[in-house]
C-alpha cells in the first residue's frame, strides 16, 4: 500500500487528532500564566490575613482600654477627678471603632480574594485538563505520522532529510546531556575533596598550636590533643585523595589536575605520623605538612574554578542544543502535517 493510500485510509483519524490538538494547544502557554495568577492571589490573601490579625489585635487592645476607662478602676477614677472622663471615653471609642473598621474592610477584601482564588484554581484545573488532552493528542498524532513516514519516503526527500537531521541533533543532545551529568558529578567530587583538604589544613593548624602549648607546659593533655588533630588531618587528607582519584578516574581531562598531581606529589596526602611524639623535629614536620596542604588547597581552588567554568559552558551548550532540537522537531512535525493535509485535500491547481 502506497503512502498516499495509507494516509487516505487514516484521514478521518488524522483529522480528529489534529482538530483536538488545535483546540487544546492554547493550554501549553496558559498553564504557567494560570499558576502565576493563583500564586499571586494566594500571596495577596496571606498578606491581607496578616493585616486582619494585626487589626484584630489592635482593636482588642483599644477595646480593653475602653473598658478600663468605663469601669470603676484607677483609670476611671483618675479621669473623673480631672473632669476629662467623657472626653477620654469618646476618644477611646473612636480609636476602637477606627481599628474595628479597618479590620472589617480587610475582611471584605479577603472575601473578594478568596473568590479570585477559587476562580484561579478552577481556571488552572481547566488548563491542566486541556493540556493533558493536548499531550495525549500530540502523542497519538506523532505516532500516526511516524507510521506514515517511518523509513525512507522517496516521494518526499525533504521530509527524509529533516527526519535524519533531527535524529542526528537528538543524538548530539543525548551525548551533551550525559557529558553534563558527568561533569556535574566530577565537580561535586572535587568540592568534597576541597572541603576535606580544608579540614586537614585546619586540623594541622590546631595541632601546631597545641604543639606550641605543649613545648611550654609538657602537658599529657596537649600530647593527646596533638595526636587527635594529626589523626583528623591524616583521615581528611586520605579522604580527599580518594575523592580526587575517583574524579580522575571518571574524567581524566580535569583542568590543571595533572599539575596538581605532579607538583604536590599527589598532594602529599600520605603523611605518616607513626612515633611522631619521639621525633625531635615534630614541630617542623607539622609545619611542613601544613605548608604542603595549604598549597594543595590553593591549587585545588583553581581546579574547582576551571571545572566550574567547564560545567557552565556544557550547561549552556545543552540548553542551546535542546532549543535547536525543539525547533527542528516543530518544523518536522509541521512539514509532515502539511504533507498529509495536501494528500487528503489537494490544493487547487495553479492558474496563471
Amino acid at each position: 500500500m502506497s503512502l498516499d493510500q495509507q494516509i487516505q485510509r487514516e484521514s478521518e483519524r488524522f483529522q480528529v487528532l489534529f482538530d483536538r490538538l488545535s483546540e487544546t494547544k492554547w493550554s501549553e502557554t496558559a498553564i504557567p500564566q494560570a499558576q502565576s495568577r493563583l500564586i499571586t492571589c494566594q500571596e495577596q490573601a496571606r498578606l491581607v490575613q496578616d493585616k486582619i490579625n494585626a487589626f484584630n489585635l489592635a482593636a482588642e487592645k483599644e477595646h480593653k482600654r475602653l473598658l478600663d476607662i468605663k469601669g470603676h478602676g484607677v483609670r476611671h477614677a483618675w479621669y473623673k477627678v480631672r473632669g476629662t472622663l467623657e472626653q477620654r471615653v469618646d476618644e477611646q471609642e473612636k480609636n476602637w471603632l477606627r481599628e474595628f473598621e479597618k479590620c472589617k474592610e480587610e475582611e471584605e477584601h479577603l472575601v473578594i480574594l478568596k473568590g479570585e482564588i477559587q476562580s484561579a484554581q478552577a481556571f488552572l484545573h481547566q488548563c491542566q485538563t486541556a493540556y493533558n488532552e493536548y499531550v495525549t493528542s500530540k502523542r497519538a498524532l506523532d505516532g500516526l505520522l511516524e507510521h506514515f513516514f517511518s523509513g525512507n519516503t522517496p516521494s518526499y526527500p525533504d521530509e527524509d532529510r529533516m527526519e535524519q537531521n533531527l535524529k542526528n541533533q537528538e543524538r548530539q543532545l543525548v551525548t551533551l546531556q550525559n557529558h553534563q551529568r558527568l561533569l556535574a558529578h566530577v565537580f561535586q567530587l572535587l568540592q568534597r575533596a576541597h572541603q576535606a583538604v580544608a579540614i586537614s589544613r585546619q586540623a594541622l593548624n590546631e595541632a601546631l598550636n597545641m604543639n606550641t602549648f605543649d613545648m611550654f607546659s609538657s602537658s599529657s593533655f596537649a600530647d593527646m590533643a596533638v595526636s587527635s588533630c594529626l589523626a583528623k588531618a591524616r583521615n581528611a587528607a586520605a579522604q580527599a585523595q580518594q575523592l580526587l582519584n575517583e574524579a580522575r578516574r571518571l574524567y581524566p581531562n580535569i583542568p590543571h589536575i595533572g599539575e596538581l598531581h605532579i607538583k604536590q606529589d599527589n598532594l602529599v596526602f600520605n603523611i605518616m605520623f607513626d612515633n611522631i611524639f619521639t621525633d625531635i623535629h615534630m614541630r617542623q614536620t607539622i609545619q611542613d605538612a601544613l605548608n604542603r596542604i595549604s598549597r594543595a588547597e590553593g591549587m585545588l581552588t583553581g581546579v574547582l574554578l576551571a571545572m566550574k567554568e567547564q560545567v557552565g559552558r556544557c550547561e549552556a551548550d545543552c540548553t542551546q542544543k535542546s532549543n535547536e532540537v525543539r525547533r527542528l522537531a516543530t518544523e518536522h512535525f509541521t512539514a509532515r502535517v502539511t504533507i498529509v493535509k495536501n494528500i487528503i485535500e489537494p490544493p487547487p491547481p495553479y492558474r496563471s
